[in-house]
């Protein structure tokens, strides 16, 4: 990473904010429950950064439901490429001081 891109990083940190990924694949089944136990909690500081990873189920249309509901959920669809793949993709959009990730 050069200087440029790790200031450039920095700069588009908000404090105190948490980024969470959340890759999913063909998860529909249980997507509503993984993001509801999320939106539940009681630090409400956080981003929500849902990678979609190339399902073939309803997960898309499920997504489509809470992006619509919750200002802090994000959402990405991409060709299916695996965990680390939809992880790499969602943490390059997090803008969040901290940043963790979950399994849907």
């Amino acid at each position: 990473m050069s200087l440029m891109t790790w200031v450039w990083s920095l700069a588009k940190m908000q404090k105190d904010l948490i980024s969470i990924v959340m890759p999913t694949y063909n998860d529909a089944k249980y997507i509503r429950s993984a993001i509801d136990d999320i939106l539940n909690q009681t630090y409400k500081d956080f981003e929500l950064l849902i990678v979609n990873d190339g399902s073939t189920d309803n997960t898309a249309d499920i997504l489509k439901e809470y992006l619509e509901k919750d200002k802090r959920i994000k959402v990405f669809h991409k060709e299916n490429g695996g965990t680390g793949s939809a992880l790499n993709h969602g943490f390059q959009f997090a803008k969040g001081e901290f940043g963790t990730w979950v399994s849907s």
